[in-house]
């Protein structure tokens, strides 16, 4: 939300300003697979403690950036400082949690991942509006530092290093930077660089899924493979991921279109947005306690099922929006979007972590994990390129029916001359502003209908596991 405070101060256009989240998610990507031999050689706290400083290192160079471009390399390594948090707290957790509490311990983790950035959007947006975006950096590292200070003097007792539980390939991991970093840049810059047009794209796109063909032959031949690829044979977990990668990517892009619509086309303020995206946080400490009553009693195919319904209601809601919305509206197409997130993401947990035993939850998270970051980053950017194509279509389609003859736009000129006093320069000008506000609102309508015909797709595939009964350990450990 912060975002096109920073990109157009940092002297870059608001229409990129999700690259410094792609940047994040990227970095994220590289360094969660690395964790568990870095945990298993180092320690799971003292790689916390690591990863926090390290946190805070890239804090303050983000907070000190001057250029757009500098942000980004920064926010890339705040992304891989930020990678081993998710993998690290869910080990730490099973590690020192007392065995009946890990059930409710895990559900409340799965639950902040998905109010906890909502609410840090706000607060950033909020400190970027009232104040400077730097002062979000200069907040998060002093929180990090205290946090790597916490858990050194108080777990460090506690910390343990295993000699040869995990061995990192390298030339698997090399592979798979290559091949990620390539394949993400690519999806990224198309848009900018007229896509298959531009010879770089072409390289970039060619390298990349050569480097990622090569990093999946060699992960299935492994012996320590680096994402355990081979546990995606298991439909139920290749399933779950799908549906992973579609409902967060669709979260986030909701997210990222309405906040930019609202701050540049309808002139909504940072507390206006905040307030509406609060929403969404509201939505999930209800459907916290919803789908804790539901997974106990149901399938999680049901809760799933449910939070699809969700996501789609949003979705086709939001439809119908222009730019004379209410906030009434806006609030209840949050909420339901709110609501869908928190009663997707324990069902679909539950449904991966049961498709093997219990000797592959570690490499069944990883994967959830890289999918989750994949999606949220890389997903929402697309969605992204998807508006900007569709506001190009729409602007084109409207401006066509404004001829100098048309009688429309004779009877706009003579209003906005005779009425307004305006020039036939600045009455063009504002004609073009009209025009892009109403090309928007359209595109954002199709976007979010093709968010929604993707969710009732996964609702038909859904409904097709039915047909085979399954059954469900609703514990999370």
């Amino acid at each position: 939300m912060a975002g096109i405070y920073i990109a157009s101060e940092l002297g870059g256009s608001t229409y990129i300003s999700v690259y410094s989240m792609i940047s994040f998610g990227v970095g994220n990507i590289l360094s969660i697979p690395l964790t568990n031999p870095l945990a298993d050689r180092l320690g799971p706290i003292k790689l916390l403690v690591y990863s926090l400083l390290l946190y805070t290192f890239f804090s303050v160079l983000c907070g000190a950036a001057t250029t757009f471009v500098l942000f980004n390399i920064f926010r890339f390594g705040l992304g891989i400082a930020s990678g081993p948090f998710y993998v690290l707290c869910r080990r730490l957790l099973l590690a020192l949690a007392p065995a009946h509490k890990i059930a409710a311990y895990s559900f409340i983790m799965l639950l902040m991942y998905a109010i906890v950035p909502v609410l840090g959007a706000t607060f950033g947006a909020w400190l970027a509006y009232e104040n400077i975006w730097r002062w979000i950096f200069h907040v998060n590292g002093p929180i990090a530092l205290c946090l790597a200070g916490y858990f050194w003097f108080f777990f460090r007792q506690d910390d343990s290093v295993i000699s040869s539980s995990v061995v990192l390939d390298k030339v698997s991991y090399v592979f798979f930077v290559v091949g990620v970093i390539f394949l993400v840049a690519a999806a990224t810059l198309s848009q900018q660089l007229d896509w298959y047009r531009s010879p770089f794209l072409v390289f970039l796109t060619v390298v990349g899924m050569l480097s990622f063909l090569f990093f999946v032959l060699w992960d299935l031949s492994s012996q320590n493979p680096l994402l355990q690829l081979k546990l995606l044979c298991s439909p139920l977990l290749s399933y779950s991921l799908i549906n992973l990668f579609i409902l967060f990517s669709a979260y986030f892009g909701m997210i990222i279109l309405i906040t930019l619509w609202l701050n540049i086309y309808v002139n909504y303020t940072p507390w206006w947005v905040s307030a509406l995206i609060g929403t969404m946080a509201v939505a999930g400490l209800f459907g916290f306690f919803v789908s804790k009553s539901l997974l106990v009693r149901f399938d999680p195919r049901y809760t799933l099922a449910l939070a699809i319904l969700c996501f789609a209601s949003s979705c086709y809601y939001s439809v119908y929006f222009d730019v004379d919305v209410d906030f009434f509206h806006l609030a209840v197409a949050r909420f339901f979007a709110g609501l869908g997130l928190v009663l997707f993401l324990l069902p679909l947990f539950q449904l991966a972590m049961v498709s093997y035993g219990p000797e592959n939850s570690s490499g069944i998270f990883v994967l959830f994990q890289v999918v989750r970051v994949l999606s949220s980053s890389l997903g929402s950017g697309l969605y992204v390129i998807l508006w900007q194509r569709r506001q190009v279509f729409f602007h084109e389609r409207l401006g066509e029916s404004l001829t100098i003859n048309s009688q429309l736009t004779i009877d706009y000129f003579q209003r906005a001359i005779d009425v307004f006093h305006l020039t036939r320069d600045q009455a063009t000008a504002q004609l073009d502003v009209f025009l892009q506000r109403q090309a928007t609102s359209l595109a954002l309508n199709d976007v979010f209908g093709f968010m929604g015909y993707l969710l009732l797709g996964l609702l038909a595939l859904l409904g097709l596991s039915f047909f085979k009964k399954m059954t469900v350990n609703t514990k999370l450990g």
